[in-house]
């Protein structure tokens, strides 16, 4: 018996070009798709909030100043 794996060959799969894509329902149904939807969301609103507060910080400094 010979112990080597037999090599697969091109025309077992499908090209990918035939499958269709997944539809937009289809990935909103995918739990990790709102989970990253989630975590971007979480920092651009963390972002934009320091932002916001550095700004906000900057203009009552220099206002106090002057």
């Amino acid at each position: 018996m010979s112990s080597e794996r037999p090599v697969a060959s091109g025309d077992d799969d499908p090209p990918m070009g035939d499958r269709p894509r997944p539809g937009l329902r289809v990935m909103a149904r995918d739990r990790r798709v709102w989970v990253i939807l989630g975590v971007v969301a979480a920092v651009l609103g963390c972002c934009c909030a320091s932002a916001a507060g550095t700004l906000f910080a900057l203009a009552s400094g220099l206002f106090a100043t002057g």
